[in-house]
């Protein structure tokens, strides 16, 4: 379970192993949770906090579920890596990755989330992110009763079927069936990055594949620790699957700022 981290002391095993990779979600973490998808900011804090980092020769990956255009158009963070749609899509090195394999989805996604489009449930916002689909439910009255309606029209779609149905917080996902998700794209990232040591953050269940990623890194060696966001939607699973938490995005401000605080002195 997360033990509350109140002091940057847990985590200067990783702060004497440079470079330093932080990997972080966006939307929660970030950004607080908004009603609208496209209404969500970064703060500004975390940005400037961020660019500070990566000025330190921290490497800085985020890994998000927003498409990969709208993930640097929130966090725009000259020389960051960008893991988007969770993990389908890579910034790195100053261009996109995207598979053949994934761009084959992005027709069956478009009519997924036309037969979605068809509900009459006031409240619901569909997202489409090329090749994956997300159906937010936040702002309807009855979110129960919406959700069960997604689910039903998702599962009387065609082009649904070609998909895998994710959850996560206040939001339906239809992904690509790909053995790829943040955790994979992580692990690679952090392979090019040269990290020797990696934080990651995250606040929704999609962050529990960075958390197994480092996991895995640190069975590997790597010096790794993982921080839950804590909000009142965190899922029993993401803070059993962290290290340590935080409280909200006010949390992640503190903590990027004592990293900053703490990373060794530059050399002349």
């Amino acid at each position: 379970m997360a033990l509350p981290l109140t002091d940057i002391g847990p985590l200067r095993p990783l702060l004497e192993r440079p470079p330093l990779c932080i990997a972080s979600d966006i939307d929660g973490t970030l950004a607080p949770i908004a009603s609208r998808p496209e209404d969500a900011r970064v703060s500004p804090l975390a940005l400037k906090l961020l660019r500070e980092l990566l000025e330190r020769d921290v490497r800085v990956v985020l890994a998000t579920g927003r498409s990969l255009a709208v993930a640097r158009a929130m966090a725009p963070l000259d020389g960051a890596a960008y893991a988007a749609n969770h993990g389908l899509s890579l910034w790195v090195e100053g261009r996109e990755e995207t598979s053949a394999e994934v761009l084959a989805y992005l027709e069956p996604a478009r009519q997924a989330a036309a037969d979605v489009r068809r509900l009459e449930v006031p409240g619901i916002v569909i997202e489409e992110k090329g090749p994956v689909v997300a159906v937010h439910y936040r702002q309807a009255a009855a979110e129960a009763e919406a959700r069960s309606a997604i689910l039903e029209a998702i599962a009387a779609s065609e082009a649904a079927k070609a998909f895998r149905l994710h959850e996560g917080r206040k939001v339906i996902e239809l992904r690509p069936p790909l053995a790829v998700d943040k955790g994979t794209a992580l692990e690679a990232l952090a392979e090019r990055l040269g990290a020797h040591a990696l934080l990651c953050l995250g606040d929704d269940t999609t962050d529990i594949d960075m958390f197994r990623a480092a996991e895995r890194l640190r069975q590997h060696g790597m010096a790794a620790a993982t921080v839950a966001v804590s909000s009142e939607e965190a899922s029993p699973e993401l803070l059993a699957g962290a290290d340590y938490r935080v409280e909200g995005v006010a949390g992640v401000e503190w903590l990027l700022g004592e990293v900053k605080k703490a990373l060794p002195a530059r050399q002349p």
